[in-house]
């Protein structure tokens, strides 16, 4: 076993010495996810900063087919806070445009091996945080200290429950992506464990968007009636551990739910009658907290919860025709024959992560934590793996021949 260990080790820093200058500072930044929240973005703001003012960076960011888009947005993102003198919202608006630029900087970089490699790491990780979360209940139950529960839920090494609920949702899929890839068994140890967890974090919406998008994959993608049965199996028996076991169905009390609803209720309300007020380009990032504020609310709340109002509340009409500009782009490249071909599996991770964010997205607004935004961009940055590996193919094709 030693030996083995040793071996694994010596292949893992062989691995990492191959990697080019860029591949170990996306691969840092993927380690930082599991890191304390603010900690996160310690990593990914220096390979913004590489991306920005490394000369070299900037000639393969533009020559990125949706660089454009991404330049584009600093007026949607950084004006309407600055009409409505939203001050938070233009600290909002520039994060999100720094994240789009992480975004294209991956694009530039990730090739089939090393996504492979990167999801691989995650899921790994995804274990430990399953440890933390896992010991912290049990320090929750037996002593009653709490570190990183909130409410009785679980959050582990993320902001908050739902912000975990969703990072579960993506590590299963990944497990997935990567058990079909590889058909090794301990892909599968990690996508029961993290389902698991999902228990603990208590996050409903992240159970209906996850069993939605795993009945999606087996439907569309695998066309297996055994692979519906499974799915099934396994929501039909999560559902009877969750009102069977007390402490999984305690949240799940009629008045409960009808509070939960009347409350998003209350909250959609609110954030349509404000929506037609500003209708065409909104007011900044976090506009809902800023008009809560400003209105004297009773409570303060950051987000529409749900993921639609919100896009239009933060950026109006303009923003939401951007960012829906932005994801038919990348659908375009996903659905291209030779990608569809070549990398079918990529481009159905893509595709069921995206559905179980717009499903989650129904009653929340899972990806505006620094985490769980990188993440997903994580999983999209595959689209651009069948370009990367023609550009790499058509660099080594002009070295042997200038060899020659």
């Amino acid at each position: 076993m030693t030996a083995k260990i040793k071996y694994k080790f010596g292949r893992a820093l062989q691995r990492w010495s191959d990697f080019t200058t860029d591949e170990k500072i996306i691969t840092v930044c993927a380690i930082a996810l599991f890191l304390p929240y603010f900690l996160v973005a310690v990593p990914s703001l220096f390979a913004i900063l590489r991306a920005l003012f490394s000369s070299e960076v900037r000639r393969r960011m533009t020559a990125v087919s949706s660089s454009g888009y991404i330049y584009a947005a600093i007026p949607i993102l950084i004006f309407p806070a600055l009409l409505f003198r939203n001050w938070l919202g233009i600290f909002g608006g520039a994060v999100i445009w720094l994240m789009l630029v992480f975004m294209l900087y991956l694009f530039t970089v990730m090739r089939v091996r090393f996504y492979n490699n990167i999801i691989d790491l995650m899921l790994l990780l995804s274990m430990a945080a399953m440890a933390v979360g896992v010991a912290d209940r049990l320090l929750y139950w037996l002593f009653d200290i709490k570190i990183f529960i909130v409410l009785g839920r679980t959050s582990s090494v993320f902001w908050n429950p739902n912000f975990y609920g969703y990072m579960i949702e993506l590590f299963v899929l990944m497990a997935l992506y990567r058990f079909e890839k590889r058909h090794s068994p301990w892909y599968l140890v990690i996508l029961f464990a993290n389902l698991g967890s999902i228990l603990l974090c208590d996050c409903r919406t992240a159970w209906a968007a996850l069993g939605a998008a795993l009945l999606f994959y087996a439907v569309h993608y695998k066309h297996n009636v055994k692979w519906v049965v499974v799915t099934m199996l396994i929501t039909v028996s999560l559902v009877i551990l969750i009102l069977l076991v007390p402490m999984f169905s305690g949240r799940l009390a009629s008045n409960i739910i009808n509070y939960d609803v009347d409350k998003r209720s209350k909250i959609w309300g609110d954030a349509i009658h404000w929506i037609r007020q500003r209708p065409v380009f909104g007011y900044g990032m976090d506009a809902y907290r800023e008009i809560c504020i400003r209105t004297h609310a009773k409570r303060v709340r950051w987000h529409s919860h749900n993921i639609i109002l919100n896009l239009m509340l933060d950026f109006g009409v303009a923003g939401l025709a951007y960012f829906s500009a932005m994801i038919g782009r990348i659908i375009k490249v996903l659905n291209k024959p030779q990608f569809c071909v070549i990398y079918s599996q990529i481009r159905s991770l893509i595709m069921v992560a995206g559905l179980a964010t717009l499903i989650h997205g129904v009653t929340d607004v899972p990806i505006l934590g620094i985490q769980t935004g990188l993440a997903l961009i994580f999983i999209v940055s595959g689209c651009s793996v069948e370009r990367n590996e023609r550009v790499f193919k058509r660099l080594n094709n002009f070295c042997e021949i200038y060899e020659k």
